[in-house]
């Protein structure tokens, strides 16, 4: 399982929190991260060279036979539950399940065009790096209501 974004990761309660969870979930999963480099600059390049920059970089870091789920606030939610089946799946099948987050201008066409699925956080908008955050949590929740495990710590 690996989520791929664009940027870093700067600060520092987020970068903590996502080390937790990383270490909770060490037991279930390796999550593995992969931070790529954003497209360019707004000021200095267009919006569509910008995103097709960042499609071309997100495919060549990509297996053909990833199951990709586009993380959009364009998409449909589901519930921790549903999340968890997901990833239950994921394991029954085989199949490497690999969450995308965007750059600061989304996704091109492409990689719409290639997602097995879109999902939302929420219908509220965060940034980045809470969206991974969010993302890790969900993912260490998922594991334990697959085992039948309780959460809260």
């Amino acid at each position: 399982m690996e989520i791929i974004y664009f940027g870093s990761l700067k600060t520092d309660y987020i970068k903590k929190g996502i080390e937790r969870f990383e270490k909770w979930l060490k037991p279930y999963t390796k999550l593995k991260f992969k931070n790529l480099p954003s497209g360019g600059d707004i000021h200095r390049n267009s919006r569509e060279k910008i995103l097709l920059k960042e499609a071309k970089t997100l495919f060549s870091h990509i297996d053909e036979d990833s199951y990709l789920v586009v993380m959009s606030e364009h998409a449909k939610g589901m519930n921790s539950e549903k999340f968890s089946k997901l990833i239950e799946e994921s394991e029954v099948y085989s199949r490497k399940l690999c969450f995308i987050i965007g750059g600061y201008l989304g996704f091109d066409d492409s990689v719409y065009k290639r997602a097995n699925m879109k999902l939302s956080l929420s219908d509220m908008t965060f940034t980045h790096e809470m969206a991974i955050l969010l993302l890790t949590e969900q993912i260490y929740r998922g594991y334990k209501i697959m085992r039948g495990e309780k959460y809260h710590y």
